[in-house]
């Protein structure tokens, strides 16, 4: 086991004793050396310090130090890590004439950038960090090999596909790993996928790839589990790692074997025979995984609103784009303006024709003068009021009509002219 503790040394030096190599050569991605003393360092050393710099960090206490650094890479408190490749990590894999390169380089370069730092900063930071991950995985971007630091007692390489036929020339990728997980295994001699209980039929291939494995995991999404294989990942027995990307969070949970195997053994649901695994030589477990999509933010287009409250939102509708929120409220001001005179005239004129009508007349209502004096002197014809009434009516609706028309025809110009600014 290797112990992860402070240092207790006075004069820890600025630099490395192993930075040998030349830096140009080292993929920025993966350079984990410290770099070698130069003029410019020197010169922060004579008296002057650099931007941001803390010259007094040597003389804190070691174990301050040490905390520090910890509180600084969270990657060195946790008992296991999940490293993720898309495919078998080479660029030397020819298939169909195409060259397959690493994907996804940003968010290996993202989830190792804390321990990169540490692994380059200085004698002691890179000792700490050494002690915690001490082994070498090798692998091959499109800009050239690189090195990432790992435990390969506890550390799981996850490949979301992993091919058995390939002709993968970076070997020494495959035989330092022994825990690894996998999504999908494609088998082009019989033009097959294996995954979860049939990874058991592959496992001599997947050794043949990785001669050190000693554990399988097959990754299984959460939605696509049983209540049952979500309930152990909810306890303190499992492993658990949580990978942070730019627009997603994935946590993984997997049996701690090590720890707690007499609960895996009997609270997780095995994917196959304990004489199976003993049979194939290798342990095979599941894995799960969750997913938690950020938010993404936008900064044009529509903003979309709830439309389930009570309240009247056809205003809403018209002013859905949020760039012209003045523009869209003068239109809904106007319209509700609008309606609400149109709705009093209406209010009022009916009730002035039925206080007139004492033989009880079908009548629609006006404001026009006239009607209201028809009204008033003719009790006796219910016919003339009706037809008097009825002509009023239809100028009323035109009037309506017309500034309905009007209305629309302003909240058509205002609404053209917001998507002009809005543009």
């Amino acid at each position: 086991m290797y112990l992860d503790e402070p240092m207790s040394t006075d004069n820890t030096s600025n630099t490395s004793d192993d930075a040998s190599s030349n830096p140009g050569n080292h993929l920025c991605l993966i350079d984990d050396l410290a770099e070698k003393p130069c003029g410019e360092c020197s010169r922060f050393q004579d008296g002057d310090t650099a931007p941001g710099a803390f010259p007094q960090f040597m003389q804190l206490p070691p174990e301050l130090r040490h905390q520090i650094w910890h509180f600084y890479c969270s990657d060195l408190s946790v008992k296991a890590r999940v490293l993720p490749f898309f495919e078998f990590p080479s660029c030397k894999v020819m298939y169909y004439n195409n060259t397959y390169f690493l994907p996804d380089e940003d968010a290996l370069a993202q989830q190792t950038k804390t321990l990169r730092a540490m692994l380059s900063t200085h004698r002691e930071s890179r000792s700490i960090a050494l002690r915690k991950y001490p082994d070498e995985l090798l692998i091959e971007l499109d800009s050239g090999a690189a090195i990432i630091r790992f435990r390969k007692e506890t550390d799981v390489i996850f490949l979301s596909e992993l091919a058995t036929e390939k002709d993968y020339s970076f070997r020494d990728f495959g035989s330092e790993v022994q825990n690894l997980a996998v999504g999908v295994v494609d088998d082009y001699s019989e033009e097959r996928y294996f995954q979860d209980d049939t990874l058991l039929q592959v496992v001599p291939g997947i050794k043949n790839l990785f001669p050190n494995l000693k554990r399988l995991f097959s990754r299984r999404p959460a939605p696509a589990q049983h209540k049952d294989m979500e309930e152990w990942c909810l306890t303190e027995h499992v492993h658990s790692y949580m990978i942070e990307k730019d627009y997603k969070n994935t946590l993984f949970y997997w049996p701690d074997l090590d720890a707690h195997a007499d609960f895996a053994r009997s609270s997780v649901p095995t994917i196959c025979s304990v004489e199976e695994m003993e049979e194939a030589g290798v342990e095979l477990w599941p894995m799960v995984e969750f997913d938690s999509w950020k938010p993404m933010e936008i900064a044009y287009g529509p903003v979309f609103r709830d439309y389930s409250s009570s309240e009247d939102d056809s205003s809403s509708i018209d002013g859905i784009y949020s760039h012209d929120d003045s523009t869209t409220d003068d239109i809904d001001s106007d319209d509700d303006s609008t309606a609400d005179d149109i709705d009093s005239d209406d209010d009022s004129n009916a009730d002035g024709t039925g206080s007139h009508d004492d033989n009880g007349a079908d009548v629609t209502g006006s404001h026009d003068d006239s009607t209201d004096e028809a009204n008033s002197h003719d009790d006796s014809s219910a016919d003339g009021t009706d037809s008097g009434d009825d002509s009023n009516a239809d100028g009323i609706d035109s009037d309506d009509d017309s500034s309905a028309d009007d209305t629309d025809s302003d909240n058509d110009s205002d609404a053209d002219s917001s998507d002009s600014d809005e543009y």
